[in-house]
């Protein structure tokens, strides 16, 4: 149906095409309504809130609708309130309003680049000012090897697209594993496949990735860095069941193995606090290349910062002197009694930089690299990569390479040390190059 925007102060709508019937409404300017039926000078209109009728069309203006298209935009609001109005421009009408950090899908803009249409998770579509928006990349493409997800709650809906206001297409229930084939920007959907081949789109809010895994075979025999595949197997004093549990590995902790049982079965590792002992083979996943030094890195910093790896925050009062010196390479050295246990992440991104003589923001914050550099048109090895977790924390570090729908990163203040840490993509929210 055609959208018409109202140009009267008020409008009225009467129960049928003329002046004769009575009037049961009304409509003010701005507002946009849906037409449908003509009847000479009348239209019959629906409002946004309901109200169906008759108005006259000498005072609705025919709009020219762009059809919201799914789109890979997403944008983060950055004003503390932004009204989302009914068309692009100040004169329409406000129909909701967007809070700060909010993430919303990008479907149009404005032949002025001012204004982008913009869907919420809701499925409520709008116009926003671009002013107060900005543009987010999608995390990288998650690898096609299959990642299994577990559905936890009673009935679940698979629609057609990303969103509430797509078509209920079939249903998945509470503990079936389905597979995830891809992901909205902001994660909030997940395209899936069912045990049936039957493929949709569900709210991620209700499927969880399994968190016990097992490796493939091939992993068994490889030593270096691992990624731990169970949040609920300790690591152990000796190679079996029987000796003692000396400290639980989470999902995606990486360690470094260094050795394995001679019956093959476990592998002696190592985590980023020095705490070593023995893991089932089964349960940890290599990380091979990617998290290896490689000859010719493209970016100078890589190898600087692998030249740090290792460094780690000394308990107590004591402090690392390496980790008080790359937070003094920031803004932060007119505080010069500050300890090691201060957030030191983009401190040490700071640093790296520094050292190969390239500009760096001086900051120890991870807002500034955000826009630091060049966005490259796709993620590669080297890339400053920014993250946002579910609890507001930033954290930067340094972009290796993925696996499925994580990426490997090196970088400081990764369990309190410069060391390999694996990461959901769903957080990333910025990745640059020099």
């Amino acid at each position: 149906m055609p959208k018409y925007l109202v140009t009267a102060n008020v409008l009225r709508i009467r129960s049928g095409p003329g002046t004769s019937h009575p009037v049961i409404g009304a409509l003010f300017r701005n507002n946009i309504v849906r037409g449908n039926e003509i009847n000479g000078d009348w239209v019959h209109v629906t409002s946004t809130d309901n109200k169906v009728g008759w108005s006259h069309r000498g005072f609705l203006e025919l709009i020219d609708e762009v059809p919201p298209t799914p789109s890979q935009e997403s944008y983060r609001v950055d004003a503390n309130t932004l009204n989302l109005r009914q068309g692009p421009g100040l004169n329409y009408a406000a129909i909701g309003s967007l809070k700060k950090g909010e993430i919303v899908e990008g479907l149009a803009v404005s032949a002025d680049n001012q204004w982008a249409q913009v869907r919420k998770t809701s499925s409520v579509t709008g116009w926003a000012s671009l002013k107060y928006l900005t543009k987010i990349p999608a995390p990288p493409p998650p690898s096609p090897t299959d990642i299994e997800m577990i559905v936890t709650t009673d009935t679940l809906n698979m629609r057609s697209g990303p969103g509430t206001g797509y078509s209920i297409i079939d249903q998945v229930h509470r503990g079936e594993v389905v597979i995830c084939l891809n992901a909205s920007p902001a994660w909030d959907w997940v395209n899936i496949k069912t045990k049936e081949n039957k493929t949709g789109w569900c709210s991620s809010r209700y499927l969880m990735e399994r968190t016990e895994l097992f490796a493939s075979p091939e992993d068994y025999p490889a030593t270096g860095f691992h990624r731990a595949l169970s949040d609920s197997v300790p690591m152990r004093e000796g190679p079996g069941e029987n000796h003692a549990a000396i400290v639980d590995l989470k999902f995606n902790r990486v360690v470094n193995v260094d050795e394995i049982s001679p019956d093959g079965r476990w592998k002696h590792c190592t985590n980023a606090w020095g705490e070593s002992g023995w893991y089932p083979v089964e349960r940890l996943a290599k990380l091979g290349d990617a998290a290896i030094q490689q000859e010719n890195e493209e970016f100078p910093y890589v190898p600087v910062a692998f030249a740090e790896f290792g460094i780690h925050e000394i308990p107590g009062n004591q402090h690392n002197p390496r980790i008080l010196e790359y937070i003094r390479s920031t803004d932060l050295s007119k505080y010069p009694s500050l300890p090691d246990e201060t957030d030191w992440c983009a401190a040490f991104v700071n640093w790296c930089i520094e050292k190969v003589g390239l500009p760096s923001t001086n900051s120890a914050v991870v807002s500034p690299w955000r826009n630091w550099g060049v966005k490259p048109p796709a993620i590669r090895r080297g890339c400053v990569i920014t993250f946002r977790w579910d609890d507001g924390w930033d954290h930067i570090s340094f972009y290796l390479g993925d696996v499925g729908n994580y990426v490997v990163c090196l970088g400081g203040n990764q369990s309190d040390a410069v060391w390999i840490s694996v990461y959901h993509k769903k957080y990333v929210t910025s990745f640059r190059v020099p």
